[in-house]
């Protein structure tokens, strides 16, 4: 048996409507078929009267529907239907036109309707009898073909009816006829509230319809790359301008907002309402959730949370079960972010977020690309993968600062553009910019993010209609000079710290280096090279490069060009073996190329660059003008007071100053491509000056993490204010003496407390042995596999906890401790200890590189808060590690700081008002923590 939908399949038809008495069969046809109906008769064969219907058709395969109203029945098991046919066209087939009145069509907004077919002509100009039987077996077998059909696995059959009867037939070239008899149909009962839910309703008020379809998002039958931002009241000429299309209203009873938004064609996301449950039992809710559709019914996409843990995941599936059940009739895709066990996610997801903390965090952007590649890719069912961009610091970040009386730590514009290449590197399917206020503000930092945040946009828009149709199906390398291989000023730890193959399809580590996502689609290839290292996630190396090359699979016909924002340029033609040689000059950040040889893909990415030409022309100019200022002004106040002057960046603000120049002037002549050049370079200078700064903080550092105010070019002024507080400080004794863990019960009394937290996966163990041949005590924590469960990778496998330490709010704290790896255990990771401090969290781990001998670690922290402060000590994967001396001592007192009324007391309205912030960081989620 065959089902067809009759939406949207039908929806192109016309009808006409012949008026016999008895035989009220209307012909609909497709607007843009080949077939034309030429003739309608009535007339009689004996005792049987009938209506002729006679086409002619210019091409084979062409489709027509023959319909007859009907009373509207329930089902049930006695219901049938018959009709007697005559035509000069076999395999003509004979149906009921089937109604899922509480199943509504979310494009239309009116029920879904579909066919019920039955027999099937077998002879060709002899009268024949075809039946099909209503019954609720036959009904329920449709129905589980509608759920395949519509990928909607809810699909119900409760409340349908029948309202008519349908013949089908494939018509070829030439002529047909179809003669159609009177129709036995029946017994009819009529169902219980008989309107349809349009009849009663009038038009179900909706937001935006959007749907997956073959791992697409589509949304009114156009594919869609998902681009949404949380709701801060920005004006709709504001979210329109920087080119999102999805719009994440916390608040689900600001319907006011919502319908504006709507009516400005946004996609709006929303946080359903929360079922209660028992804690111990997830499996059905203390109290359901009313149906959505009628309380709710304005969200396209219900969003359900962010930075979903592992331990958090039942609760997710639970609550996802119970939106399903009571969003029945509109059927809207369910949307999270989730930590890890994003396979599991899918199963009652749509769309999965994967998002990791790039900026200021552990991963690299080139390392947080290869593990969202990884984990789409071990994750069969996750189809549809999105991640969140940082727009700015961390939460933790934020709050330690907030408590403290400092200003924000300021985003780069190049890390935002750099998030968005790793994400669409990795092949996201969607994107959001987190971000905890309006974006829309007047101060100069909040406008410097939103013209990163549009720019990157912007590039999105250019290259789209080739991300949706394609894959990426691995990654290129990409060779740059020798001689800007290490062109970082720092290079020093770089090199420590990136000592891994140059072969870029190793994701289980960062890349080396530049490469390139191949992402394809029939005929035509998009290449994305971006520029990776191991630092740029603090603060933004130089990330160029004169020239680079790379060989890309292509046809002999096939060429490449290089697109950017202001222009789509021709490279040479230069065919080798295994495709075509790519050339790429000034390779700075990223470089998008796109390879075919259809000219059209050529002309489509053009007109998207016109469209917006000049401004993004202005966007580069107005960018390094902002950017330049800003870093010129935190210079200045390093130079004045605390670190001395550095000559030799007066010479290159002096150089960065007169490219911007050089830029605006090329924007008023508009010249838009030169615009772009000279601005590029002026920002480029600028982050070779942010460097020269940044190095004379870090390398006294075994990591950027090991002072919270050398992870960001904006805060190396107060990394300043504090070692001048230190150099004239006093240093207290160790708070810690049982870190020398000459006591062998210090793990036994609980002074020292060891956690599992992956029990399941891994076996591990913390004691106390000798060192060999000494006497002395150490610790030695490890982990080993169980065997061949799956290890959650937001999660450690061993926690050491050290006993708490009193500390003064504003008091600076040097942690420091030896500590070597063991030979007993092969390491996971290159640096599987993490070191961190119950203030900061986990996200401010120290990872030391460990050697077979003892090296020496050091720490310094600032308390946000007076209280209890304890050391934790982890281990991530498999390891063996020993660690002795380790000590917290208070090396300056709490600074007499005078906070700026604009810290001290935030207008509700500025950018430093926790009031101004989100009230949720997602869904009721947060970053896990720490026992």
């Amino acid at each position: 048996m065959l089902i067809i939908l009759l939406l949207p399949v039908w929806l192109g038809f016309t009808s006409s409507v012949w008026g016999f008495d008895e035989l009220n069969w209307r012909a609909e046809l497709q607007e843009s078929s080949a077939v034309k109906l030429v003739e309608q008769s009535k007339g009689t064969e004996g005792a049987v009267a009938f209506a002729r219907f006679r086409f002619e058709s210019s091409a084979d395969f062409q489709q027509v529907q023959l319909v007859l109203d009907q009373p509207r029945s329930r089902v049930h098991d006695d219901f049938s239907a018959n009709v007697k046919i005559s035509s000069n066209q076999i395999g003509i087939q004979f149906g009921l036109r089937l109604v899922l009145p509480d199943q509504v069509d979310p494009r239309t907004g009116k029920p879904v309707v579909a066919s019920l077919i039955g027999g099937v002509s077998k002879a060709s100009e002899s009268w024949q009898a075809l039946t099909v039987a209503g019954t609720p077996d036959a009904v329920n077998d449709q129905v589980r073909k509608l759920r395949m059909e519509m990928s909607r696995s809810s699909v119900e059959a409760s409340g349908a009816y029948f309202d008519g009867c349908i013949l089908l037939a494939e018509v070829h070239r030439g002529t047909t006829f179809i003669d159609v008899a009177n129709v036995a149909y029946g017994p009819v009962v009529p169902p219980a509230g008989a309107e349809s839910l349009s009849a009663k309703t009038g038009p179900l008020v909706t937001g935006p319809s959007v749907e997956i379809q073959r791992g697409q998002v589509t949304s009114r039958g156009q594919q869609l790359f998902l681009k949404v931002v949380p709701d801060h009241g920005e004006s709709e000429g504001y979210l329109n301008r920087i080119g999102v299309n999805g719009v994440w209203v916390s608040d689900l009873n600001a319907k006011q907002r919502m319908k504006s938004l709507v009516d400005q064609q946004f996609v709006i996301l929303a946080t359903p309402p929360h079922p209660e449950f028992d804690p111990a039992d997830f499996s059905a809710p203390l109290q359901g959730l009313p149906p959505l559709d009628a309380t709710h019914p304005l969200p396209s996409i219900w969003y359900l949370g962010t930075s979903v843990s592992a331990d958090q995941m039942p609760h997710l599936m639970a609550w996802a079960r119970e939106v399903r059940s009571a969003d029945r009739t509109l059927r809207r895709p369910l949307m999270a972010d989730v930590l890890s066990l994003e396979g599991v996610a899918s199963r009652q997801l749509d769309l999965v977020g994967i998002s990791q903390l790039s900026v200021g965090g552990q991963s690299s952007f080139g390392e947080s690309r290869n593990r969202a590649y990884l984990r789409q890719n071990s994750a069969a069912q996750l189809t549809l993968p999105w991640e969140w961009v940082q727009t700015e610091p961390s939460s933790a970040l934020t709050s330690w600062r907030r408590r403290l009386g400092l200003k924000p730590s300021v985003l780069e514009p190049e890390q935002i553009t750099m998030q968005l290449m790793a994400l669409l590197s990795s092949g996201s399917r969607g994107v959001g910019f987190w971000k905890t206020r309006s974006m829309e503000a007047e101060s100069l930092q909040q406008q410097e993010i939103s013209k990163a945040v549009e720019l990157s946009l912007l590039y999105l828009d250019i290259i789209e209609p080739l991300l949706g149709k394609g894959r990426v199906e691995g990654h290129i390398d990409v060779r740059v000079g020798e001689s800007e291989k290490s062109n970082s000023a720092y290079s020093i730890w770089q090199s420590i710290a990136s000592r891994k193959s140059d072969t870029p399809a190793r994701y289980s580590s960062a890349p080396s280096g530049p490469d390139a996502a191949l992402i394809n689609s029939p005929g035509v290839s998009l290449i994305l090279a971006g520029m990776w290292d191991n630092a740029s996630h603090f603060v933004p190396q130089e990330l160029f490069a004169s020239g680079a090359t790379m060989t890309v699979a292509a046809t002999e016909t096939a060429s490449a060009w290089r697109v950017t924002a202001t222009g789509i340029q021709g490279l040479r033609r230069q065919p080798t073996a295994g495709g075509l040689l790519v050339n790429i000059e000034d390779f700075d950040q990223f470089a998008v190329i796109l390879v075919t040889s259809d000219l059209r893909d050529r002309q489509i990415i053009e007109r998207r660059i016109l469209k917006n030409i000049e401004r993004a022309g202005l966007l580069f100019v107005e960018l390094s003008e902002l950017k330049l200022a800003r870093v010129a002004e935190t210079c200045a106040q390093i130079d004045s007071s605390l670190a001395g002057a550095d000559t030799t960046a007066g010479s290159m603000f002096v150089r960065a100053r007169s490219l911007s120049a050089a830029a605006r002037e090329a924007l008023g002549r508009q010249d838009f491509s030169s615009a772009e050049r000279y601005a590029q370079a002026s920002m480029r200078e600028v982050r070779k000056i942010q460097n020269r700064y940044w190095y004379r903080v870090v390398q006294s550092l075994p990591t950027p993490q090991a002072s919270p105010h050398s992870v960001s070019f904006s805060t190396l002024p107060d990394y300043w204010e504090m070692a001048l507080r230190i150099q004239d400080g006093t240093v207290s004794e160790n708070y810690v003496p049982s870190g020398s863990f000459d006591n062998l019960r210090l793990l036994s009394d609980s002074t020292w407390s060891p956690v599992a937290p992956q029990a399941e996966v891994y076996n591990s163990s913390a004691d106390i042995v000798t060192e060999s041949p000494s006497e002395n005590h150490i610790l030695r924590i490890r982990a080993w596999r169980k065997g061949e469960g799956t290890s959650v990778h937001d999660k450690l496998s061993l926690l050491v906890r050290s006993p708490e330490v009193e500390v003064e709010k504003g008091g600076i704290y040097e942690i420091t401790g030896r500590v070597k790896l063991g030979q007993a255990i092969p390491a996971d990771q290159e640096s599987p200890l993490l070191i961190f401090d119950s203030d900061l969290g986990p996200e401010f781990a120290v990872k030391p590189t460990l050697e077979p001998s003892w090296r020496t670690f050091r720490i310094l922290r600032e308390a946000s808060e007076t209280g209890s402060l304890k050391v934790w000590l982890g281990i991530h994967g498999a390891a063996e590690v020993f660690l002795d001396d380790v000590s917290v001592r208070q090396i300056a007192e709490a600074a007499k700081r005078e906070l700026p009324a604009a810290i001290a007391n935030p207008s509700p309205g500025s950018d430093l008002s926790p009031q101004n912030s989100s009230r949720v960081r997602g869904a009721g989620y947060s970053v896990p923590s720490f026992p």
